[in-house]
């Protein structure tokens, strides 16, 4: 830029004009004369008592007097007083370019241009060092040099008539005076200052001068070409002071910070200047736009490449360095100079300066004031590091030794800190400051500017600086080195500035050795590169140069050999957390040198090597997680692809190294990380990376069919109950002590974590022993490993790993007594929170691992911790004997007891006092319980996972009664309350597939947990199965027995009333006194009579002989059986009270159950319901409609490059075409299609949720086909998913979803509840009225308004659903659009008819805002893998796994970890609301409310009599 024009340095240094007419004379004379003069002309100036005008008229009188000052101004400083004169006599005359004053003379006042030309040349004169002066005089010269200064700045500022030429002398005189006083080396004596310590007084002041007028310049007069040029070279020769770079980047903050205003707008992030520093007032206000361009470039350039502060031999080249070697009595090397001591010091803040404005550029926002003030507190003082660094460094040239690493970086932009109060104590080897006002965090670093520059175009800037600056004194290895290239200097970086960013310095001035005495500086460079390149925008492209040197320097900075610098590597570190997620081209190249320097942190809790003070190692341990995060996926997804190393000659076959070679490292570093770590955040993300490793490996394996044999029989015979003494020893020795089982180092074979089944179980037994050992306490960590044994329970390992399986539930069972022992002060809400997610961790694990309840153990244990937990308190009493373990945990902790004798006797339930924790506590131990029961090794049930409960209601089953259809008024069904927490519905009437006349009943049960549908029938044989016919009838009747052949001897036997020994019993005489018939017969006629009567009966008996012959004979002849004498049953009952038995066979019906108990409130244990109030059945309605799951919402949203408006966002996912492959393949992984008519389960809203359609209802809707989602809007068809705790839905809002938010934001045409009712009720009524009424009218489409609101009656309170979590899945093809999401002009699309019904009346929730939506930004890669940005709240709460913020997923788990990462922050929301109350619970208070408002309080007469009543008659 300045090749052509030709500098002016050597007329500045050669110029006599500042030479008088007296120096021909001798030096007394000279003197006298100008004592004379001087001293009756300082008489009559302004500041005298008595002024008077000049008496200089003419031109010549003026301008001898103006010789004689000149001389006056050199005199030695034994002369002060005069010196003193000699400069108020010209700042007197200089005030006649302002405001002229009376003793100015008049030629002067006439034109005032040329005077000041001269007598800016003579007061060069007062800024000559002088030799031999004493330090007072000295301090004295520097006050009239202050003087000086403040003048011609004042007259700079204030004056209209300088002239171009009286600028240009201006600025001369500038460069001389600074070029006088800086130029020599400083050096201090023992015994005092030496005579070049004017320089040191007046550094900071005149250079501030010479910036400032030359700044102001550029606006009234800019300098010409030549003056820069001049500038630039002599700035060479000042670059020993840390006052030019200060100055320097004082000047170039402010020109940035003007800069940024007018090229990126005013909204862009501001470059604070302080005002109050005069720093905010440097750049005049009237400077164009275009002149503060010019001027901030050559500025920038203006001290040429401040790498060379790093190199004292470029420095000491000066000829004042050379002079002062010559003028020495012993010939030192220029090198020596106690003043280069303070280099590394000076190149430190060279490469911060450059680092402000590299984040300025990017977007950063920063307080310059602040950087400033911590910067120069990175040194105590210039004087402590000079001393020590003469102290520890040998008498060799500072480039050449290696000093003890004295000053320390700050690896990144101080704008944001966490403030802490502790007081910082410096080493004793490194002089640091002793109190620091903030340390770094990487969680509060500010976010980049969206519309920020480039990466060329920052790194066309400063590139050249940076790379070079990143290899300073570094030891170059051989094989990089270009022998036949010579070094060149880069003295005009304007001309070789982009040869040089593109280039290698490979010059032999690179040591052997490595240097460490100016790594903070090269740290600097290095955090700063890494920060550039971490800005890198989606498909933004950077020269492959610019690649090249940046991995380069990176390879050098991230050595842990020998040539280890902790500032550097740190500094690289903490400042690259996104380099291998933004899609850097080649950037895999580094991941083997990362992977070294992440060993290096992460195995050791406290670094072994030098960190910066600022820098926590807890942030650098942050940092080094986020790049392990980023590469848990690598060795899976490009497996056999090699690494080439650019620090080995060639690549050879032992050093090759694959991405899958890497595998085993990695999975031993982040278990080992995560054994080590002890702060919470940190824990969580590797909490979340060990899930994402153990699901991707599994995934893995699962797709390519592989199958792990395990080293040891985990058959089914180990996990069921096991008598056998065997057997119990082996449980025992497994299951002994933590202390035994605990992880205490990494698998001793190497392959143990190369699959999934072996990561599984060392995941789980890693886990669960820190759980009991270190995290139970942390609420946050604990809730996140919950979070990950839930995912490792659903993890499919071939085979399955059932050892570890009881072993973690029995840990978790040790979690919760644990938890619940502690002492009371401790219980409190977070404890209990943890309690409650252990509780559904347990839940998970035995549902998914049904086969661990057939061991007797674990059953016993199981079902221990949920006593404990209904409870509070163990049934089974512990013994002296019993096994315990003791886990000296803290002070607080004692002996638990983790095994009990089954032959304790126990504790029945009435002898236990009913103290749970809490009341969470005991609902989470029952929900736990009715689990077991009904879910575990049936689920899912027979209607999928849609719905836990049956699907028949009362509607259903009347469809199939027998005989009967619908009644005109009433229902047939009796409805009664068991218990106070369960209804039964019961219909007598049999249902139309029973023939068989039984007595049947149908039971509709509605309890806390569900609905459940059974049929029962009494019997009085059983039920032979498949041992009959299935079409014939069980209960027909079977028929008589078939007669047998062989029927045996017939015995002839005769008959007698009377046994034969009555014939032997001789007579008494009371048997002789009934006469016989004959003796009474006296007369012939009754003889006759008698005779005729004997006949007759002789005729009869010998006609009945016959008649029985003959029927013998008629019977012998006649089929077998006999019709007419065959037995036949009575005709079966076909009327009975089934209801009736029914509750007399359950035990439920009973004089004592009809009774209130006394002293309590609570109603009798049987009560019937009043079925003739219609509002019976709407409330039944209710009460189905509440779910016995959780039931979240996620709403997924894709965004093409650059948008921003919602319109545009959701019509992306109306076409196939205009959405990624990948994003369809995404959402079919997140869920599967389920038709909202044909539903049974959640839908994302609740107007049509949890119904069922009849079959005559149902239509076959025309879905529309090629869409990229929108199908899926919740208008017919959602994405869904569910699991035996909880349900999801998945809504792609789509453009006509859109349109119907748009034309009713307010919701006026939706459904809407009031708010004393939580659930919308189902489409019909049990009213049965008529089946025109009971149809819901519903658009073809599926639309959500016109659908009937159900209010509930008398004001009833209502229950409590917690908060309604939104959560967003946003699909990005840019990355940085993540920033302009419009996340408030949608939130209002997103309604699921929960957001103004999840409190009470009386306390009603305003409308959710927009920092309450949780956010999960997906983009793809251009590796194939994915990114997550987290947005959201951020709390001990919040922060969910598995995802985490900045994770790199793979394609194979991506939709599997959003889904349980939505789920898992909708259960941790619901933990912290204080609204909240499980599905079971709401259910059992909505139950408790039907009962009481539709209890038949009747006595025990009514009650029965009501029992035989036909339901219809009544």
């Amino acid at each position: 830029m300045y090749s052509d024009w030709t500098s002016l340095r050597d007329e500045i240094q050669f110029n006599k004009a500042n030479l008088s007419v007296l120096n021909k004379f001798p030096e007394a004379v000279g003197k006298d004369v100008a004592c004379s003069v001087v001293k009756h002309i300082a008489t009559n100036l302004s500041i005298s008592n008595s002024c008077e005008p000049s008496n200089l008229v003419t031109d010549a009188e003026v301008k001898w007097t103006m010789e004689v000052l000149c001389y006056g101004l050199g005199l030695p400083l034994d002369q002060i007083d005069t010196i003193k004169d000699c400069v108020s006599v010209y700042c007197e005359w200089l005030s006649a370019l302002t405001s002229p004053k009376l003793p100015v003379p008049k030629p002067i006042t006439d034109e005032p241009n040329p005077y000041a030309q001269m007598m800016l040349h003579h007061l060069l004169n007062l800024f000559v060092p002088r030799v031999g002066a004493v330090a007072d005089l000295v301090k004295r010269q520097a006050l009239l040099c202050h003087r000086v200064l403040r003048t011609i700045e004042s007259v700079a500022k204030e004056s209209a008539l300088l002239s171009r030429d009286t600028w240009e002398t201006l600025l001369k005189f500038l460069l001389a005076a600074n070029n006088s006083l800086l130029s020599p080396p400083t050096e201090k004596e023992d015994t005092g200052l030496s005579s070049y310590d004017i320089g040191d007084h007046l550094c900071e002041r005149v250079l501030s001068v010479l910036f400032e007028l030359w700044l102001l310049a550029c606006q009234k007069c800019f300098p010409s070409p030549s003056l820069w040029k001049t500038f630039r070279k002599m700035c060479i020769y000042w670059r020993h002071h840390e006052a030019l770079i200060t100055q320097w980047h004082r000047v170039n903050h402010a020109l940035t910070a003007r800069l940024l205003k007018f090229m990126y707008g005013p909204d862009y992030p501001e470059l604070v200047i302080s005002e109050n520093d005069e720093g905010g007032l440097l750049v005049p206000v009237e400077m164009s736009n275009d002149c503060i361009a010019q001027s901030w470039f050559r500025f920038l350039h203006i001290t040429q490449n401040p790498v060379d502060l790093a190199k004292p031999e470029l420095i000491s080249q000066t000829p004042m360095f050379l002079k002062l070697a010559l003028e020495s009595e012993d010939v030192i090397d220029p090198r020596q100079h106690e003043c280069l001591l303070k280099l590394p010091q000076i190149f430190y803040k060279a490469m911060r300066g450059i680092s402000i404005m590299v984040n300025a550029f990017l977007g950063i926002s920063q307080d310059v004031k602040e950087e400033n003030i911590l910067t120069s507190m990175s040194f105590i003082s210039s004087g402590l590091s000079s001393r020590q660094s003469t102290t520890l460094g040998p008498s060799t040239p500072p480039g050449q030794r290696k000093l003890g690493r004295p000053w320390v970086p700050l690896p990144a932009p101080l704008t944001q800190r966490v403030k802490s109060n502790t007081t910082i104590s410096s080493k004793t080897s490194v002089p640091m400051p002793q109190c620091l006002p903030g340390l770094l965090s990487l969680d509060s670093r500010p976010p980049l500017a969206p519309n920020r520059p480039k990466c060329n175009s920052i790194l066309h800037l400063f590139g050249a600086w940076l790379f070079d600056a990143a290899l300073a004194n570094v030891k170059i290895l051989p094989v990089h080195r270009n022998e036949g290239q010579t070094y060149r200097r880069t003295n005009s970086l304007i001309d070789q500035s982009r040869p040089t960013s593109l280039s290698i310095d490979t010059s032999p001035e690179k040591k052997s050795m490595s240097d460490n005495t100016y790594e903070s500086g090269r740290a600097e460079a290095c955090g700063t590169l890494c920060r550039l390149f971490c800005a890198h925008k989606t498909g933004e492209d950077i020269l492959p140069a610019y690649y090249s040197r940046f991995y380069f320097a990176l390879c050098y900075g991230l050595q842990v050999d020998d040539n280890i610098s902790g500032p550097v590597l740190s500094n690289i570190l903490f400042n690259s957390c996104d380099l291998l997620r933004v899609d850097l081209a080649g950037v895999q190249i580094l991941v083997p040198h990362i992977l070294n320097a992440l060993e290096l942190v992460l195995k050791d809790q406290t670094p072994k090597f030098r960190l910066c003070e600022l820098l926590p190692s807890v942030e650098l341990r942050k940092a080094c997680v986020h790049l392990l995060l980023s590469m848990l996926c690598l060795p899976l997804h490009f497996r056999d692809l090699e690494i080439k190393d650019i620090l080995t000659p060639e690549a050879t076959p032992e050093h090759s190294v694959s991405f899958i070679s890497l595998k085993q490292r990695i999975t031993d570093l982040l278990l080992w990380a995560l054994q080590i770590e002890n702060d919470n955040t940190n824990t969580q993300m590797l909490l979340g990376g060990l899930m994402l490793l153990v699901q991707d490996m599994a995934l893995c394996e699962e797709a390519e069919q592989t199958t792990i044999q395990p080293q040891h029989d985990t058959s089914d015979h180990q996990v069921h109950a096991d008598t056998s003494e065997d057997s119990v020893a082996s449980n025992q020795s497994s299951e002994s002590s933590y202390a035994e089982s605990g992880y205490h180092r990494l698998p001793a074979h190497s392959n143990e974590n190369d699959t999934a089944y072996g990561l599984f179980g060392q995941a789980t037994s890693l886990v669960c022993n820190r759980l009991m050992a270190s995290w139970k306490q942390e609420l946050s960590t604990a809730l996140a490993a919950m979070e990950l044994l839930s995912g490792l329970a659903k993890v499919k390992i071939a085979p399955a790993n059932m050892l570890m399986c009881k072993r973690t539930v029995k840990w978790i069972c040790d979690f919760i007594v644990y938890q619940c022992s502690r002492p009371a002060q401790f219980h409190s809400k977070d404890l209990h929170s943890m309690i409650v997610a252990a509780f559904k961790c347990l839940t998970l694990w035995l549902v998914e691992h049904s086969r661990l309840l057939y061991d007797k153990e674990c059953l016993h244990n199981v079902l221990e911790v949920v006593e404990l937990g209904i409870s509070g308190s163990k049934s089974q009493r512990q013994t002296p004997n019993t096994e315990s373990v003791s886990m000296r945990l803290d002070k607080d902790s004692k002996s638990v007891y983790m095994q009990n004798k089954a032959s304790d006797p126990p504790k029945f339930k009435g002898d236990k006092d009913f103290q749970p924790a809490s009341m969470r506590v005991k609902d989470a131990a029952e929900a736990v319980l009715t689990c077991i029961i009904d879910q575990v090794g049936a689920f899912p049930p027979p209607c999928g996972p849609e719905s836990l409960f049956s699907l028949l209601d009362e509607k259903s089953l009347l469809k199939y009664a027998k005989g009967t259809g619908l009644p005109e008024n009433g229902s047939p069904f009796r409805y009664f309350v068991l218990e106070n927490s369960i209804i039964i519905g019961l219909l007598e009437q049999p249902l139309g597939n029973y023939e068989d006349p039984l007595p049947t009943v149908t039971a509709l049960i509605r309890g806390p947990f569900g609905r459940h549908a059974w049929t029962m029938q009494l019997r009085h044989s059983p039920r032979t199965g498949h041992r009959l016919s299935s079409s014939k009838s069980l209960l027909s009747d079977p028929g008589r027995p078939l007669p047998m052949d062989t029927l045996g001897v017939k015995h002839g036997v005769k008959h007698r009333h009377f046994p034969d020994s009555v014939d032997k019993v001789q007579q008494t005489m009371a048997d002789k006194s009934i006469p016989s018939l004959d003796s009474l017969v006296t007369d012939t006629k009754t003889q006759s009579e008698l005779e005729k009567l004997r006949h007759l009966i002789e005729q009869q008996t010998q006609y009945e002989v016959n008649i029985s012959r003959r029927n013998q004979v008629e019977d012998a002849r006649r089929p077998f059986p006999n019709q007419a004498t065959e037995c036949k049953p009575p005709k079966m009952c076909q009327e009975f009270q089934t209801a009736r038995l029914f509750l007399s066979h359950y035990g439920f019906l009973s004089l004592e159950a009809l009774k209130e108990p006394s002293n309590s409130s609570l109603p009798p244990s049987l009560v019937m319901l009043d079925t003739s109030n219609s509002n019976l059945f709407s409330d039944l309605e209710l009460l189905d409609s509440i779910p016995s799951r959780d039931s979240d919402t996620v709403h997924v949203f894709y965004v093409k490059a650059g948008q921003k408006l919602p319109q545009s966002i959701v019509e992306n996912m109306s076409s196939r075409q205009t959405v990624q492959p990948q994003f369809i393949e995404f959402l079919h992984s997140l869920g599967w299609p389920v038709d909202i008519g044909k539903h049974a389960g959640w839908t994302g809203h609740v107007s049509t949720s949890w119904r069922i359609m009849d079959q005559e209802d149902a239509s076959e809707e025309v879905y529309p086909r090629g869409t990229g989602g929108s199908v899926y809007d919740g208008r017919q068809q959602v994405l869904y998913w569910a699991d035996v705790m909880s349900e999801i839905a998945f809504v792609v809002p789509s453009s006509e979803s859109y349109n119907r938010y748009l034309a009713d934001p307010n919701g006026e045409k939706s459904p809407q509840l009031s708010r004393s009712s939580v659930i919308l009720t189902k489409p019909r009524s049990l009213t049965f009225e008529s089946q025109d009424k009971l149809r819901v009218d519903r658009e073809p489409t599926g639309s959500l308004s016109d659908v009937p609101m159900m209010r509930s009656r008398r004001g009833r309170q209502t229950n409590l659903m917690g908060p309604d979590t939104k959560v967003f899945v946003v699909w990005l093809e840019s990355y940085e659009d993540h920033e302009n999401f419009p996340v408030g002009e949608l939130l209002g699309a997103t309604r699921t008819g929960l957001e103004q019904y999840t409190t009470s009346v009386s306390m009603p929730l305003p409308r959710q805002p927009e920092k309450d939506v949780f956010i999960i930004f997906i983009h793809a890669l251009q590796n194939g893998l994915f990114r997550i940005h987290m947005q959201g709240q951020t709390g001990k709460l919040t922060m969910a796994i598995p995802l985490v913020h900045g994770m790199v997923v793979s394609r194979r788990c991506l939709g599997n970890l959003v889904r349980q990462t939505a789920i898992n922050i909708c259960k941790r929301k619901r933990l912290e609301s204080e609204l909240y109350q499980p599905p079971h619970v709401r259910r059992k208070q909505k139950i408790q409310d039907v009962l009481k408002n539709y209890n038949m309080k009747m006595e025990a007469p009514d009650f029965y009599t009501a029992l035989f009543q036909d339901v219809g008659k009544e």
